[in-house]
């Protein structure tokens, strides 16, 4: 199932480091048929992530169903991230994975590889995830990795 169709009508929204005073800038952009997620990340004000995320509908899934990513990226690390929630305080569950820059990549993620996380720390006790309560998908760029970033998305889907 084809979680991502690349369509300029999509509703992605940006979350940077400004909610914490940071000035880290992120959009996701059009060129083609790919996605384009890209910005600036600034370690100034404490600052040093940038994401972008939208709402998806996951139906008739398998729970050993695999997320599959193709990206094209500049070297750096990033992360996928599932939300079964939208309201504050629900936590994000990623997987990271490292690009090679300018070479078209899959990556395939099993639904246990992701970790629960809130506000950048593990949440060790946090409800299991399961594909049909995914409400939120993103990417994600931190670590400490200072500078220009810029991931070309050409699929994501749900395999069984």
């Amino acid at each position: 199932m084809n979680l991502f169709k690349i369509n300029e009508n999509d509703s992605w929204q940006s979350l940077n480091d400004g909610v914490m005073g940071g000035v880290s800038k992120s959009q996701l952009t059009h060129l083609d048929k790919l996605a384009v997620f890209s910005g600036h990340v600034s370690l100034d004000n404490n600052g040093g992530f940038a994401s972008v995320n939208r709402r998806v509908f996951v139906s008739n899934v398998a729970l050993e169903s695999e997320l599959t990513i193709r990206v094209m990226g500049d070297g750096k690390r990033y992360q996928l991230r599932l939300k079964s929630g939208v309201q504050k305080g629900c936590p994000s569950y990623s997987a990271g994975f490292t690009t090679q820059a300018n070479v078209w990549q899959t990556f395939r993620f099993k639904l246990n590889e992701f970790k629960a996380t809130l506000r950048g720390k593990r949440v060790p006790d946090a409800p299991k995830l399961n594909w049909l309560d995914v409400q939120q998908l993103g990417f994600f760029i931190s670590d400490r990795q200072e500078g220009e970033f810029c991931l070309l998305i050409d699929s994501i889907s749900l395999d069984d």
